[in-house]
């Protein structure tokens, strides 16, 4: 388990009290959600990552026009999350570093929301980390810090979980997670214990007896379906919500429509983008759903719409991401 010393938390970060923050509409929903935005990354080639491959030179020939189109699609998905004007807050994955965090928020389509950012460098080894951008006019951290998933695994390396403890304009407080748990490169049977590894880390502090009595949320490209054994067994997260206790994943109806999804894989729709929830918190929601525009896809020979990535190998294709948001809505 990692904290971040308090000079770097003043740089990152500016907490607004909880009695400082403005007093929003309350009629209204406000929303929390997760991206994992594709392989975000600047044009530099950095000592110690592996991310060669997205410089100028490189074998996917990423320079600054591709970089900044690349921030500009990523800003046009969140706008248009916010266009109720209620998004509190957004989980990011795959996100190089701080500067294109800084870069993302700058952007004209988003600048006006001034959002703040959650961030610290993961030890993942291709240089990857976890996000969260927060709009401090609905909502402000009063803590946070970052899980170390420790793999077992001959030195290889993952990304860290963040944890950080919100506080919202009902002065409500809310601890959200934000995962990017290993990928399935490898095969299902191969990478699963690495998933199993992150649950166990997760549900570890889960298990924490000052952690058990709050509202809980939580966020992230699991890389497992609701129904695999990293989610349903070893996070014990169910598809029930009055389910004894444990944790109920809202994103569970999503998975058990073959038509809707987070991801596509060769032609099918799953759901590997998740949102958690502690059965008090559930009583909160007004809707768990996929964040789906029609800019954000591209039809394919058979006539499907699928989301529109960035690359696939080294062809460029100029789009968003290989995944779609998934977006709580909260009365």
């Amino acid at each position: 388990m990692k904290y971040l010393p308090l000079f770097i938390l003043s740089l990152l970060l500016w907490v607004c009290p909880a009695h400082d923050i403005p007093v929003a509409n309350q009629s209204k929903n406000y929303q929390i959600a997760f991206y994992n935005v594709e392989n975000l990354f600047d044009t530099i080639n950095e000592p110690g990552k592996r991310d060669g491959e997205y410089t100028p030179v490189g074998s996917k020939e990423w320079d600054t026009k591709k970089y900044l189109e690349k921030l500009d699609r990523i800003a046009q998905v969140i706008a248009s999350i916010d266009s109720t004007e209620t998004l509190a807050a957004i989980g990011l994955a795959e996100v190089e570093n701080l500067r294109v965090l800084e870069d993302l928020v700058k952007q004209k389509r988003i600048a006006h929301l001034r959002l703040k950012i959650i961030h610290q460098e993961s030890p993942d080894f291709r240089g990857i980390d976890v996000a969260l951008l927060y709009n401090p006019k609905l909502i402000n951290p009063l803590s946070f810090k970052f899980l170390n998933v420790d793999l077992n695994d001959s030195g290889k390396t993952t990304r860290d979980i963040l944890v950080a403890e919100m506080v919202d304009f009902t002065n409500d407080t809310m601890t959200i997670f934000v995962n990017h748990w290993p990928s399935r490169w490898g095969g299902q049977d191969k990478t699963e214990p690495k998933r199993i590894a992150a649950a166990q880390t997760l549900r570890k502090e889960l298990s924490k007896e000052e952690i058990q009595t709050q509202n809980i949320l939580i966020l992230g490209d699991l890389n497992d379906y609701p129904d695999n054994k990293s989610v349903w067994e070893v996070l014990d997260a169910d598809s029930s919500a009055a389910n004894d206790g444990t944790l109920y994943n809202a994103t569970y109806a999503i998975h058990a429509d073959s038509t809707q999804g987070t991801h596509a894989y060769r032609g099918h729709w799953g759901v590997l983008d998740h949102g958690i929830l502690s059965p008090v918190l559930y009583g909160f929601i007004d809707s768990v759903y996929v964040h789906k525009k029609r800019f954000m896809l591209y039809k394919n020979s058979a006539g499907d719409w699928f989301p529109s990535r960035t690359h696939s190998g080294k062809r460029y294709f100029g789009g968003y991401s290989d995944h779609l948001p998934v977006v709580v809505n909260f009365k």
